[in-house]
């Protein structure tokens, strides 16, 4: 039990500090991206919830900590895949499920009683992020452009999605039917995934960079002077 414990705390740690990699990116790069923006800020944001949380009391973790956790995260997750996706309908189709997601999420606060873990709203959260990934996808099989897929940064942040919302999807689910002991044994395995997707993040963050790089340096070359005379 002690051992589970140390563990959890590491990759508890592990995790929070990971989340400095973003802003540190953005701020090493100077980039004005959009994108660099949004996971810079999403960094910051969720750096300061995880570093907080034990500062937070068990009954507002419960109340208001835990849903405006799952809310702010997947507002984050979905505002990159609405700027990266161009489909109107598919954009309208983002919006109506987030509306709804909102709605279901405020209803759940107020109506069913609270877990260890808002199970229902994550799950809910991940199958929409999922149609998301899969909308992006799509998009770029039917309009191929002029370059690999895995050169778009948003092919790393699906990536990392697949691996933290897939990765964590079941033990999220029942997580409210383990037991303390079994809690405390099996819950360090979202922290690996989501430090994973961190990673994912970054890597999705340096090649937004290059893109950007190689833009530049498209808009600096010039047609050198002939003169024809």
């Amino acid at each position: 039990m002690e051992k589970s414990k140390v563990i959890e705390k590491l990759f508890a740690n592990i995790v929070t500090y990971s989340y400095l990699i973003l802003p540190i990116l953005y701020l090493i790069t100077r980039t004005k991206k959009r994108d660099a923006k949004i996971l810079a800020i999403y960094g910051i944001v969720f750096w300061l919830l995880l570093f907080f949380y034990h500062d937070i009391p068990r009954s507002i973790r419960k109340t208001a900590y835990q849903p405006v956790y799952t809310a702010l995260e997947y507002l984050f997750f979905t505002a990159l895949f609405y700027c990266n996706i161009t489909t109107q309908k598919f954009r309208k189709l983002i919006i109506a499920l987030s509306i709804s997601f909102l709605v279901f999420q405020i209803l759940y606060v107020f109506l069913f009683e609270k877990g260890r873990v808002d199970s229902i709203p994550i799950g809910v959260e991940s199958i929409l992020v999922f149609i998301y990934i899969s909308l992006f996808f799509l998009e770029n099989l039917k309009t191929p452009g002029g370059e690999y897929i895995y050169n778009n940064h948003c092919f790393w942040i699906s990536v990392g999605l697949l691996f933290y919302l897939g990765g964590s999807f079941f033990i999220n689910i029942l997580a409210n039917t383990f037991s303390d002991e079994e809690f405390t044994k099996y819950w360090y395995l979202n922290f690996i995934a989501d430090t994973v997707k961190t990673i994912f993040f970054a890597i999705a963050f340096i090649f937004l960079i290059k893109k950007s790089d190689n833009n530049k340096n498209q808009k600096t070359v010039t047609v050198p002077y002939l003169d024809l005379i």
